[in-house]
């Protein structure tokens, strides 16, 4: 390859890189924004189905291979882990709590995700890995205000639904990477995504036979198909395109741009305000995320 077009293939995997981050940090701000007029359960639903019906058709459109009957468990234990019980809790703690607690609490699943490997035995829990939790964890305590623990405070119950959902998002990356050893990444997510749809919109039949679409106004419709393109479909397909072109390392970096592009939207946009213990906490999250993260132990992340 001349130097030349290298040159422009490495910027183009920047801007694949910077373009699903951005995706990425864009989901709590069009998730609070269709939120106002769509419940919960309702637009969980709607986005795991839309986004179902389109990487299903991704799939269909790339290639003929297919989960094989004795994968078949494994896949629907990945879709409740990584797509059912991560996409609801994810929706109703953005619901309960602000945007920008909502971007530093999902910067935490790399460190969820060691801990995760070391309890399941899959890698040994590093001086590394170590030192990112005690750093990060203060950080979450001081979000949660455990000072003066209140489970009848909206924020602290959304930032528990939260840290819950990282949780069994890096038990999800944990655990379906051997399986990805067998399958293209498509097949893996579509059919995940598939699995995991079925128990969301169940969950969401009384909230679907309520709902008014006549209620939504225009901007949560759009911001709900902003949530669908923008936040799911394009950023994965990004992502997925720049993880086959450059190192893991190049990815890590990136992580750190959706607590900022979120955080300045989120006061800018949504009028939230950036208080100094959510700056602290921040600051701790974010110094063990960049201790957790090195090229041989970054986890796998095809899905936001």
């Amino acid at each position: 390859m001349r130097p030349a077009n290298r040159e422009r293939d490495g910027w183009t995997v920047h801007l694949a890189l910077l373009g699903a981050q951005t995706g990425f940090s864009l989901f709590p701000i069009f998730g609070k924004l269709a939120l106002v007029t769509i419940p919960p359960m309702v637009l969980a639903a709607f986005r795991v189905v839309a986004a179902s019906l389109l990487l299903g058709l991704f799939q269909r459109l790339s290639s003929e291979e297919r989960i094989a009957p004795a994968d078949r468990k494994r896949i629907l234990l990945f879709a409740l882990l990584g797509v059912s019980f991560n996409q609801v809790l994810f929706i109703l703690g953005l619901s309960l709590t602000t945007a920008i607690n909502t971007t530093i609490l999902t910067a935490m699943i790399p460190i969820y995700t060691l801990v995760a490997a070391a309890l399941l035995r899959h890698e040994r829990l590093t001086a590394r890995g170590g030192a990112a939790l005690l750093l990060a964890a203060p950080g979450a305590f001081l979000l949660l205000r455990a000072e003066s623990f209140n489970w009848h405070n909206q924020y602290l119950r959304g930032d528990l639904m939260l840290i819950a959902n990282g949780i069994f998002y890096a038990f999800y990356l944990v655990l379906s990477r051997p399986i990805l050893a067998h399958y293209r990444v498509l097949t893996v997510v579509s059919a995940v995504f598939a699995y995991g749809a079925l128990p969301i919109v169940l969950a969401a039949l009384p909230a679907l036979a309520s709902f008014s679409p006549g209620r939504v106004t225009a901007v949560g419709w759009e911001s709900l198909a902003g949530v669908i393109l923008f936040c799911t479909v394009l950023p994965y397909f990004w992502n997925s395109w720049a993880l086959a072109r450059t190192h893991a390392s190049r990815v890590a970096f990136y992580i750190f741009v959706q607590p900022l592009i979120a955080s300045v939207l989120a006061v800018v946009v949504l009028g939230e305000r950036l208080t100094l213990r959510t700056a602290g906490a921040a600051l701790l999250i974010l110094s063990g995320l960049a201790i957790s993260l090195s090229p041989a132990r970054l986890p796998a992340r095809p899905i936001p």
